[in-house]
């Protein structure tokens, strides 16, 4: 039982990292081991510290006498950049203007530490009010009494409220009954396409690739390589999506289920990895595409903004380089190739969730902060200014957010988008089966060596995880 008890205690301090979508800091999926050697002991000792750090932040941002009078509520997330944080502020004041009773205050730790933080807090008795976490691993702390449950102030919100979210990640709210937060953004993984690249070779700016077929058809096409075998420009580059999320769009299935049981080595995913190798990976060199992609960047140097890259695979937020670093850009948005013809466009997100730690001092309050960040209004101005996929059905349907090509698209894949979950039966197993994608990348191991020996490993965790 102490080693389960461990298990459930680190996955719970993992932060998402590329999968989290949503895209580094601002995505939603692998969890991270950065701080998964935390102890409870050294938990608990990072309280005082991370208390002390939210008091500064939170007593800097508190002035004046309406301050003084209203319940604080401290709401903990990693949106400090210029791109998040003034969109969260101005969330927080606008519910501070909407009631008399509470004044929600804004504190931000770096991304990954903030959940370390918060579970230090927990343990010490004195967490934040809110938090912003990581969908993926919602059940791990509903089981170690880290998050509150929230069934009864959902059903006193009276029939039907959860149903205004994404099935699927209501789902993820859930753990033996209970619901123990609600859905805030996820994320999925659309095409991006450059329509003047597609005229350039004699391709319909409007008929993007349906299948992998079509892909590598229209990324020869559109690749420009150098008179010293250099490439000026990429057809595709398939290393811009992490491979696990190539895995779960192969076949629309998580490694496993709820139940255990295990999809790592599924024909489909072992075809996706041969794809990929043989038709990137080999074709080009690794140390082709490695050189290529090292002088990737951000902002004007984002391969995409930059025409390095003609087609390629990322989260709608992706958008906020064109829309400031490209505003004139001609680009397309499609679906991701479905695997074979006729097969579902499947794709792959995470997400994150508004929740309230065991032990918030006031749920009351926090829980009207929740709701107000998850409502229609709320969820339409956030996914209006960042581009994040919203959980709120209504939200995600409102015509403003429909005339722009990314959330219409990112709306037409959520039915067939794959939120992957840290399973309570396989904890990590996600990155359990990385090293192994990356031995296919590298050439070491066929796709079906690999995933064949991933797939005893993620079963031997199961059963692991069943004994305990």
């Amino acid at each position: 039982m102490k080693k389960k008890a461990l298990g459930l205690f680190m996955a719970a301090v993992l932060g998402t990292g590329v999968l989290a979508g949503c895209s580094g800091a601002s995505g939603n999926d692998a969890a991270s081991t950065e701080t998964a050697g935390t102890t409870a002991a050294e938990a608990v000792s990072e309280a005082a510290e991370s208390t002390a750090e939210a008091e500064s932040t939170a007593a800097a941002g508190t002035t004046g006498e309406d301050s003084a009078e209203r319940i604080q509520l401290e709401l903990w997330d990693w949106w400090g950049d210029e791109q998040y944080g003034p969109v969260i502020e101005k969330l927080c004041s606008d519910f501070n203007a909407s009631q008399d009773k509470y004044e929600v205050v804004h504190v931000n730790y770096p991304w990954g530490d903030v959940w370390t933080k918060a579970l230090a807090a927990t343990a010490a008795g004195d967490p934040p009010d809110i938090i912003i976490q990581d969908i993926r691993t919602v059940t791990h702390r509903a089981q170690a009494k880290q998050a509150t449950e929230l069934t009864d102030l959902v059903e006193a919100e009276g029939e039907g409220f959860m149903d205004q979210f994404y099935p699927q990640l209501a789902d993820a709210m859930m753990y033996d009954g209970g619901i123990y937060g609600l859905p805030f953004v996820t994320d999925t993984r659309i095409l991006y396409y450059d329509k003047d690249a597609f005229e350039e070779v004699g391709l319909d700016p409007e008929a993007p690739p349906q299948t992998w077929d079509e892909l590598v058809e229209y990324a020869r096409k559109l690749d420009v390589q150098n008179e010293d075998g250099s490439y000026e420009r990429l057809g595709f580059f398939p290393g811009t999506l992490e491979w696990n999320a190539w895995a779960f769009s192969a076949d629309g299935k998580d490694y496993t289920d709820a139940e255990g049981n295990v999809y790592v080595n599924t024909p489909e995913k072992v075809e996706m990895f041969e794809n990929i190798y043989n038709d990137f990976y080999e074709y080009y060199g690794k140390r082709t595409l490695d050189n290529f992609s090292a002088e990737f960047g951000s902002g004007m140097t984002n391969p995409f903004v930059a025409g390095k890259v003609a087609m390629w695979v990322n989260t709608p937020t992706e958008f906020t380089k064109v829309r400031d670093y490209a505003p004139d850009k001609n680009y397309g948005v499609a679906l991701m190739p479905a695997l074979n013809e006729g097969g579902e466009h499947y794709s792959w997100g995470g997400g994150f969730s508004v929740e309230i730690p065991y032990g918030a001092k006031n749920v009351e309050g926090s829980w009207e902060f929740a709701k107000f960040l998850t409502s229609k209004e709320s969820q339409v101005y956030w996914a209006s200014q960042v581009y994040d996929t919203v959980a709120n059905i209504e939200a995600s349907e409102d015509p403003s957010l429909q005339e722009i090509p990314v959330f219409k698209a990112a709306l037409e894949a959520m039915p067939t988008t794959v939120v992957t979950l840290d399973r309570l039966t396989a904890p990590g197993a996600s990155d359990l089966v990385l090293p192994y994608l990356d031995e296919i990348i590298l050439g070491n191991k066929t796709p079906q060596e690999a995933l064949d020996e991933a797939q005893q490993q993620v079963e031997q965790l199961v059963q692991e995880n069943a004994a305990q």
